[in-house]
């Protein structure tokens, strides 16, 4: 992956360095944590989302290296992470306090190195950018228990995010599902759903099946969308699961 294609399309699909190179713990770890997320409190009722999130802030003069900024505890003692994404979903307009992430998984080898390279692909109005960036991780669970009770996502229309850069991270997709297929729009399609969008403004579509397969958008240059998943056989006792995390980028803002 390169930082011109990304900056020309607005988008890519591609796989990531570490995807060459990893420990088996080190992914046994991530998994680990979708094992525990707490159901997402802000999905709709009866809603098939599970999440926990962090943040921290890179500071590019000195690496690559995030550095996470502390949680808050809620008044009943559950570490929490807060999350504002402004008007651009507009499920959700004020700041959501998200299930903290685990301290094992923000030390996690894998995790760190995607947090790593997928700063080192951003670009941003100044080089030499001196301010501190800010960076968000999702971890985010899609489940279904048959034909009729699909995962779904939110919000479930092309959207933007926000944050000038997002990227997405597979790291299990069950076998016995359907759907979960990505599609990348134009900016003229934001807030519609995928059925009213014009297919000449639909610029790719494709479904990440191998580990760690990875997408990236430029959010000012792009919508994206991703369709709910859908466990194949009811009858199959196997959970039915999408496990994805979420890197977003967003510079600081000086103030006097």
């Amino acid at each position: 992956m390169s930082r011109p294609v990304l900056a020309e399309d607005g988008y890519e699909h591609y796989m990531p360095r570490v995807s060459e190179s990893y420990r088996v713990e080190d992914l046994a770890g991530l998994r680990q944590e979708f094992d525990r997320l707490e159901r997402d409190e802000y999905a709709p009722v009866g809603g098939r989302r599970f999440r926990r999130y962090g943040n921290g802030v890179i500071l590019p003069w000195e690496n690559k290296t995030g550095h996470w900024l502390p949680i808050v505890e809620s008044d009943t003692g559950e570490r929490r992470t807060g999350y504002d994404q402004g008007s651009n979903n507009p499920d959700h307009l004020s700041v959501r306090y998200f299930h903290a992430l685990s301290e094992s998984v923000r030390s996690n080898a894998i995790l760190r190195a995607l947090i790593e390279e997928d700063f080192s692909l951003t670009f941003w109005p100044r080089d030499g950018q001196q301010l501190p960036v800010y960076f968000g991780v999702h971890f985010v669970k899609l489940t279904s228990s048959g034909p009729s009770d699909p995962g779904v996502s939110s919000p479930d229309y092309f959207h933007q995010d926000g944050e000038p850069f997002t990227f997405a991270h597979l790291i299990h997709r069950s076998q016995n599902m359907m759907g979960g297929e990505n599609f990348i729009g134009t900016t003229s399609i934001r807030n519609t759903r995928l059925e009213e969008a014009p297919v000449d403004q639909i610029l790719a579509r494709f479904t990440l099946f191998e580990t760690l397969e990875s997408f990236v958008v430029h959010d000012p240059k792009v919508s994206h969308y991703v369709s709910p998943i859908i466990k194949r056989d009811d009858k199959c006792e196997e959970a039915t699961e999408r496990c994805i995390v979420l890197i977003d980028f967003s510079p600081t803002v000086q103030r006097l």
